[in-house]
C-alpha cells in the first residue's frame, strides 16, 4: 500500500507518478520494469519514490487495485440486471468485463499484465474479493446478496464467495489466453461463456439427454 505521504501529494503529482508508472508497466512486465524509468517518466527523484512506495511491486498492485472497484461494480450491476440468475449474471459480467479490458484507454497496461500474469497476480485478485467479502461499494451493497441461491448447490455464503472467486480466476485465465492467442473480443467472450457453461451445468451428458 502507498504511504500516507503519497496520499498527501497534490492530485497533479499523484497523476504524474501514476502516468509514469503506467507508461513503464504498459511495455514491461513487473519483473522487467525499472524504478529508474518510472521516476524519469514521472520527473521525480528516486528518493521521493521510496517515500511513497516500498518498491515497484507495491506500486504495481496499487495500480491494479485502482481498477478493482470497477469490476466489483460491474459484477454487482450484471447480477441485478439478470435478476440474480447465476449463469446469466456471470455471463453478462464476463462479456462486459472482457469488452472493458480490450477497449480500455489503458489497453497496453492490461495487455502486458495479462500476458505476464502469474500465480501471484491471480491470487491478488482472488484475495481481494475475499477481503471485500462480496462488498462492492462504500454503502455496503454486496454481490452475494443479489445472487439467487435456490438453484445452486450452495449451502453457505462462504461457498458462494468461493465459487464466484473461482470463476473470477477462470475469467482472468480466459482473458490471458485471449491476449496470448490474439483472439478477437468476440472469440474471447465465447471461450469464457463455454467455460462458464461447463462449470455451471457440468460437462457430462445426462441420462435424459442420452435417451
Amino acid at each position: 500500500m502507498p504511504t500516507q505521504t503519497f496520499f498527501n501529494l497534490s492530485e497533479e503529482k499523484k497523476k504524474r507518478l501514476i502516468a509514469g508508472a503506467m507508461k513503464e508497466f504498459s511495455t514491461k512486465s513487473l519483473n522487467d520494469a525499472s524504478i529508474s524509468n518510472i521516476v524519469k517518466n514521472a520527473t521525480i527523484s528516486r528518493g521521493s519514490f521510496y517515500q511513497y512506495f516500498e518498491d515497484k511491486k507495491d506500486l504495481y498492485f496499487y495500480l491494479i487495485g485502482k481498477f478493482r472497484y470497477n469490476y466489483r461494480k460491474l459484477m454487482y450491476d450484471s447480477f441485478v440486471k439478470e435478476e440474480g440468475d447465476f449463469f446469466k449474471g456471470y455471463k453478462n459480467f464476463g462479456e462486459k468485463y472482457i469488452l472493458y479490458i480490450r477497449q480500455s484507454p489503458k489497453f497496453g497496461f492490461f495487455e502486458n499484465m495479462y500476458l505476464h500474469m502469474n500465480y501471484q497476480i491471480n491470487q491478488e485478485a482472488r484475495l481481494d474479493f475475499d477481503k471485500a467479502k462480496g462488498k462492492v461499494m462504500p454503502e455496503g451493497k454486496r454481490i452475494v446478496d443479489v445472487i439467487k441461491r435456490d438453484s445452486l448447490k450452495i449451502n453457505t455464503e462462504e461457498e458462494l464467495v468461493s465459487i464466484v472467486r473461482y470463476l473470477l480466476s477462470v475469467l482472468n485465465d480466459t482473458i490471458m489466453e485471449g491476449f496470448w492467442k490474439e483472439l478477437s473480443i468476440e472469440e474471447t467472450q465465447q471461450l469464457f461463456v463455454k467455460r462458464l457453461e461447463w462449470i455451471t451445468y457440468g460437462v457430462a451428458v445426462s441420462q435424459k439427454e442420452e435417451d
